[in-house]
C-alpha cells in the first residue's frame, strides 16, 4: 500500500502519546498529497507547515530526493511533547530539514511551488494571516492544498463536542470535559490552540489578498470510507457512521456535494489556494 509509512519512520513513533493515531493521520495525509508531488518537476520546492511529528515529513523527503522539501513545526498550546521526539528524528534523519518557529518567522519569497497543511490549518492563531503569508510564497503557478476540519458543521472533531454558538461558549459550557481530555492526553492548550474556522470564512476572506479558492467535496468520501476502514477513526467519530453511510449509499451524497451552501457545512474540507492573477 502506498501510503502506509515505512517501517524505519514507524519505529521513531513507537512510544509517543497517542502514535497510533499520528500515524493513522499521517497515511491518511500521504494518500492526499504524494499524487501532488508526483507532478512535480525535479527540483520542485515544497512545504509542509505544521509537520507535528514528521512523519509525513519524514516520508516524502526519503520517497521524494529530487524535490527540494522543507517542514514547519512551532510546537504550539497542545503539543509541546513533539520536542523531544522531533530532536530524534531530525538526529536520525539527517537529510529532513525541519525549521522549529512559526510561519510568522520563516524567510520565505515567491518560491514553493506547493504548500500543504493537513490537520494544522485549524490550530493557525490567526488563519487570515496565514493566507497572506501564502500569496507572498508560492511561486508562479505554485498551490496550497489544506485539508482540515470545517467549523461551518457544529462539531468539534479533537474533542468530539457539539459546537454551541461559538469556541467561547462552547469552552464554557464543557470546560470541566476539555480539561480532563487534555489531561489524559497531554495536550494542555489543545482547545485554546482551536480557531474553529470555517469554509464560508476562508472563500470570503482569500480574494482580499490575491488568491483564488478551489473546493475539492469529494474528500468527504474518503472520510467516510475511513469510517469503514480504520477502526481507530470510527471510534473516535462514531456518532457520524450511521448518517454518512446513510447519505453514502442512497446516492444522495453526490447531489448534495455539488451545492455551494453543503460545502460550506460539511464536517471536513479540502480546498486549493493560488494566486489570482496566475490562473
Amino acid at each position: 500500500m502506498r501510503s502506509r509509512v515505512s517501517e524505519t519512520v514507524r519505529n521513531y513513533i513507537r512510544g509517543i502519546p497517542k502514535g497510533d493515531t499520528y500515524l493513522e493521520e499521517a497515511q491518511f495525509g500521504l494518500r492526499r498529497i504524494l499524487p501532488l508531488l508526483d507532478n512535480l518537476p525535479e527540483g520542485g520546492r515544497v512545504l509542509e507547515v505544521g509537520s507535528g511529528p514528521c512523519i509525513v515529513l519524514a516520508e516524502i523527503t526519503a520517497r521524494f530526493p529530487k524535490l527540494t522539501i522543507k517542514g514547519i513545526e512551532p510546537m504550539s498550546d497542545g503539543f509541546a511533547f513533539f520536542d523531544d521526539f522531533v530532536s530524534k528524528m531530525q538526529s536520525e534523519q539527517a537529510e529532513m530539514d525541519i525549521y522549529l518557529g512559526g510561519y510568522e518567522s520563516f524567510p520565505t519569497k515567491r518560491e514553493w511551488d506547493l504548500i500543504f497543511l493537513v490537520n494544522v490549518f485549524e490550530h493557525l492563531p490567526d488563519w487570515r494571516d496565514f493566507l497572506s503569508f501564502v500569496a507572498r510564497s508560492l511561486a508562479p503557478g505554485g498551490s496550497c492544498v489544506v485539508l482540515c476540519p470545517n467549523y461551518g458543521f457544529p462539531y468539534e472533531s479533537h474533542f468530539k463536542l457539539p459546537v454551541v454558538v461559538n469556541k467561547r461558549i462552547t469552552g464554557a459550557l464543557f470546560r470541566k470535559r476539555i480539561a480532563r481530555f487534555e489531561s489524559e492526553n497531554e495536550s494542555t492548550g489543545l482547545y485554546r490552540s482551536l480557531n474553529f474556522v470555517t469554509l464560508a470564512q476562508v472563500r470570503s476572506a482569500a480574494p482580499s489578498v490575491g488568491l483564488n479558492l478551489k473546493v475539492n467535496p469529494e474528500i468527504i468520501h474518503e472520510m467516510i470510507e475511513r469510517l469503514d476502514t480504520d477502526p481507530a477513526f470510527r471510534q473516535r467519530q462514531k456518532w457520524l457512521v450511521f448518517p454518512a453511510r446513510a447519505l453514502s449509499r442512497t446516492g444522495l451524497l453526490n447531489f448534495l456535494l455539488r451545492l455551494r451552501f453543503v460545502q460550506n457545512h460539511l464536517p471536513y474540507m479540502q480546498f486549493t489556494l493560488s494566486r489570482a492573477a496566475e490562473l
